[in-house]
């Protein structure tokens, strides 16, 4: 690819996340000793395979403990495979930025859709959270697509928080289930999970909003200062 390409599709790319300086050590020594015949779609893809595995381990969980075991290995599964392909490339030189940008998000939206039919039908959490959070990650989304596309920024976290975050968060919460998959607080009676949705939700609310608000308002100053020329 030439110089010319690469900076016609340049964005600032933000990662602020509590994780992102140990998370990029460690693929950027993971990448190079990647396998040649390893390509960058095929970790793509394999990222998917991890979302599937959890998603299908999340829904036979309640049968027995073990599929949370499973499900946490799917989503490390998933971390490799959705954060090493960009780093890959980018190691070898060979990056497809229109082509990687289309397929890893479309890729996500598939494989975050499996993932959360999964959980929404594991009867370890009550469904209509299981939606709600799918809803609004997709509206988080397609935040972060129009902001990129309209101010050139790509922001992989917000509030300090990416999916590395989350799939951690995820893993430590299958360890309490398999102990306990119920809490009383408050004397509320709900699933672990209930409380780990809720939390999720407001986060991407709060999250979402705060990051329309910035980018709404510097997009109007940009055109208002188009009108004083």
């Amino acid at each position: 690819m030439n110089q010319s390409h690469k900076s016609e599709l340049s964005e600032e790319r933000i990662q602020t996340s509590f994780l992102a300086k140990p998370e990029k050590k460690a693929l950027l020594w993971m990448a190079p000793r990647i396998p040649s015949w390893i390509s960058p779609d095929m970790l793509t893809y394999f990222g998917l395979l991890g979302l599937m595995i959890s998603g299908i381990s999340y829904y036979l969980a309640y049968q027995h403990w073990g599929f949370l075991i499973l499900a946490s290995i799917g989503m490390i599964i998933n971390w490799l495979g959705d954060s090493l392909d960009g780093t890959l490339a980018r190691v070898r030189n060979k990056q497809r930025p229109k082509y990687g940008y289309y397929l890893d998000h479309l890729i996500d939206a598939f494989g975050i859709s499996f993932f959360m039919i999964g959980i929404s039908y594991s009867n370890i959490i009550t469904q209509p959270l299981a939606w709600i959070v799918l809803i609004l990650f997709f509206i988080t989304c397609i935040n972060t697509y129009l902001a990129t596309n309209t101010l050139k920024v790509f922001k992989i976290s917000h509030l300090k928080i990416s999916t590395t975050e989350a799939r951690v968060l995820l893993i430590i919460m299958n360890i309490i289930l398999i102990f306990c998959k119920k809490i009383t607080l408050f004397g509320f009676t709900a699933f672990c999970l209930d409380y780990l949705a809720v939390l999720i939700i407001l986060y991407m609310l709060i999250a979402t909003i705060r990051s329309a608000y910035k980018n709404l308002t510097k997009l109007g100053q940009e055109e208002r200062a188009l009108w004083d020329k």
